[in-house]
């Protein structure tokens, strides 16, 4: 751990605490203001798809720009998305910070490609699952402060609140190291990477594996107050467990060695389907402190399906391979979020059945993909030399 990947750690320590604070009960506000279930997983939708026209455009800079500016602009971002939100009095108006929230992720496969060169490309799996730990531990009270605060005073004050943790984690960033922009690479190979039958391969694993787990996500706020009668501030005490399990589940699954790390992912999604069938089928605040504690593995999972795209490519390319994944995530989600509003409005029950439904089929897919041997290098395109060869 360099002292700028504590300041990273801490930053998205930071960063975690503040998002905490709405982003469970988040469903519940556009509700509040005015959205059908439809109109929530559509609005929800939106933060996914501005996010996954940025990853490859952003993972490509990341490999050509200094990181630290990239990735101050993207903490700024979400600073200021989050205070129009603040400001929203109805779901429409919700749109422009939804929108520039998601926007404001473009940062993500850049603050990826700057951990793994802090760390000289060892080890990523830990690293990972360290950072997605810490930014979850931050997370741990909050949701449970932030329904607390929001059945006390308001939603707005939740997110006044939050804007302030973001702007300490905004400071905090600002401090680490520029980084070297990397050695160039052959273009040729580069884009080679993202059409090989490897990562084509892997983002079709990784779109089918977060769609099957985020099922469960959009909604499930709602469908525990309007169905199971339990309470915002209760739904944001479930939000921190979440947490807690994202940060031990983390750790955990980011720290197997040799065979056993490609069973982390696989043992994720294994944990999330089991979240997704206590939601349905077993009702009470205590199966669903168990279910939220079990679906904190999803974050876990996406640092896990983060590291084995990093492992995929070299430091000339790693942004770009990073930036597709996240792309495939974000596809992912976006798709799983309209899928959840209209099943919930069908019934509320669907999502969850969807998700338990389609969990084996991924966890096979993940366990095969996953089974193969890593590829480390992109491939060669005709008449192209890589620079790893000379």
């Amino acid at each position: 751990m360099t002292r700028d990947i504590r300041r990273i750690n801490l930053a998205v320590f930071l960063w975690g605490a503040g998002e905490g604070l709405f982003l469970t009960i988040q469903p519940l506000y556009i509700e509040q203001l005015g959205a059908n279930p439809a109109q929530i997983g559509g609005v929800l939708a939106l933060i996914p798809l501005a996010a996954g026209l940025t990853y490859i455009p952003a993972g490509y800079l990341a490999d050509r720009l200094p990181r630290k500016p990239l990735m101050v602009g993207g903490w700024t971002a979400g600073l200021v998305a989050v205070l129009i939100s603040a400001l929203a009095r109805d779901w429409r108006a919700l749109i422009p910070g939804l929108v520039l929230y998601g926007l404001s992720a473009y940062c993500v496969p850049i603050i990826n490609a700057y951990l793994a060169a802090a760390a000289g490309g060892r080890d990523l799996e830990r690293i990972y699952t360290t950072n997605i730990g810490l930014y979850t531990a931050g997370a741990v009270l909050a949701p449970a402060a932030g329904g607390l605060l929001a059945q006390t005073f308001s939603m707005r004050v939740v997110y006044l609140a939050a804007s302030g943790l973001l702007a300490l984690s905004t400071a905090t960033v600002l401090g680490i190291s520029p980084q070297q922009v990397p050695a160039p690479g052959n273009r040729r190979v580069e884009w080679g990477l993202v059409h090989s039958r490897r990562m084509a391969g892997f983002a079709m694993l990784v779109l089918f594996a977060f769609f099957s787990m985020y099922l469960i996500f959009p909604l499930a706020p709602n469908f525990l107050v309007d169905t199971q009668g339990l309470s915002t501030a209760q739904v944001g005490t479930l939000g921190s467990l979440s947490a807690i399990g994202t940060t031990l589940l983390s750790l955990g699954l980011g720290r197997l060695r040799g065979r056993q790390r490609r069973r982390g992912l696989p043992l994720g999604q294994v944990l999330v389907g089991l979240s997704a069938a206590l939601l349905l089928w077993a009702p009470g605040i205590g199966w669903a402190a168990l279910a939220f504690l079990l679906r904190g593995a999803y974050q876990a999972c996406r640092a896990l399906a983060q590291a084995h795209a990093g492992n995929l490519a070299e430091e000339a390319y790693r942004g770009l391979a990073l930036g597709t994944t996240q792309t495939a995530i974000a596809a992912a989600e976006l798709t799983a979020a309209v899928a959840a509003g209209w099943l919930y409005a069908g019934q509320s029950t669907w999502p969850f059945l969807a998700a338990v439904v389609l969990a084996p089929i991924s966890i096979l897919f993940t366990t095969v993909v996953l089974a193969r041997p890593r590829q480390v290098h992109p491939p060669v395109p005709d008449g192209c030399s890589s620079p790893a060869s000379g």
